[in-house]
């Protein structure tokens, strides 16, 4: 989250918002100031994000249903998001001492079918960001083309975005679950 760091007054998208940890983390960042539309389009997932945010009483929440890939079929999203989260779909390769499952599922056709979600998800969003605007995009994976590669192909069909960091966790060195972060600037 500090790599977004939502401010109070912004107006941030958690664009694959369920189950809501980092949403929730965003609206208490926002301190009731400002507007979060957290957005997923799997339905039943949204219901736990729904009961986190009344349960808490998450005043700039909007929670819709919709597809990052394809935001011109959300009415609630116009461009001009000061961030965007993308923690996108994944293989999961970087939490497999966790959900030792992940190792199974894993293939280079499930690897092929992420990265292709995961570059129109990042397609769809960026038309979302203003300018000056801030896009996180984050996987709970391990692999370069999820990643770094992911990053760099992307900005080459975007360049009114700059890469300003990126992490990458590594877990026999950190200790916790693998994962890659890259903040996106679009430039003013």
């Amino acid at each position: 989250m500090d790599l977004l760091h939502p401010q109070p007054g912004e107006r941030v998208l958690d664009a694959c918002a369920a189950p809501g940890g980092k949403t929730i983390l965003a609206a208490e960042a926002m301190k009731g100031q400002g507007t979060l539309v957290a957005m997923d389009p799997a339905v039943p997932r949204l219901a736990p994000l729904r009961q986190n945010v009344a349960r808490l009483q998450l005043g700039v929440v909007t929670i819709v249903q919709g597809d990052a890939a394809r935001p011109q079929a959300v009415p609630e999203l116009e461009a001009g998001f000061d961030a965007v989260l993308l923690d996108v779909p994944c293989t999961n390769t970087g939490v497999i001492r966790r959900r030792p499952d992940a190792r199974w599922r894993f293939s280079p056709e499930r690897l092929k079918a992420a990265v292709e979600r995961q570059r129109a998800i990042l397609d769809g969003a960026a038309p979302l960001v203003k300018q000056g605007g801030r896009l996180v995009y984050s996987t709970c994976s391990l692999e370069l083309e999820e990643n770094e590669e992911q990053v760099r192909g992307w900005l080459a069909r975007h360049p009114e975005f700059t890469l300003a960091e990126s992490r990458r966790l590594f877990p026999p060195e950190t200790g916790t679950d693998g994962a890659f972060s890259a903040l996106l600037l679009r430039r003013k």
